[in-house]
């Protein structure tokens, strides 16, 4: 979909929407294809949420439960396919274990994900790039320099 006209027209917009105006494209109409589409999504995801508890509280739509959703996409990788995946399991594993060692997790926890995002815009997802892409221009480069016969 990112790659599609819909997604194109999206980002273009974002960045520049008057220019995409004047080329003939109704900006406004995208986005707000776009943000009814997240609001079913949203949707779906409550009803099935719902139905897996079985029970629907108002605590569910406190700002504290959205701001943990943000961290867990921000701490895996903003804009990646599987970051909010890496990122909730990095979050809650991060968690568990801080519990179990100290009552004062939280005070380890905030600037473990502070270093994470500063390190790497995309999370742990850009992290784990910049370390696959170091060890391959390793395993590229010789460790000694070849000599050119005369």
């Amino acid at each position: 979909m990112i790659h599609s006209r819909f997604g194109v027209v999206l980002r273009a917009s974002k960045s520049n929407d008057r220019r995409m105006k004047a080329l003939g494209f109704p900006t406004f109409r995208y986005r707000l294809a776009a943000y009814v589409m997240s609001a079913a999504l949203c949707g779906v995801a409550g009803l099935l949420f719902a139905n897996l508890t079985e029970f629907a509280s108002p605590s569910y739509m406190s700002w504290t439960t959205s701001g943990e959703l943000i961290v867990m996409v921000m701490l895996g990788g903003l804009g990646t396919l599987f970051g909010p995946l890496v990122g909730s399991l990095a979050m809650i594993l991060t968690e568990e274990g801080l519990k179990m060692l100290t009552q004062h997790w939280m005070v380890i926890f905030g600037p473990l994900i502070v270093l994470v995002v500063t390190v790497s815009r995309q999370g742990i997802i850009g992290v784990l790039h910049i370390v696959q892409d170091r060890h391959a221009q390793r395993s590229v480069r010789p460790d000694h320099p070849v000599r050119e016969q005369p």
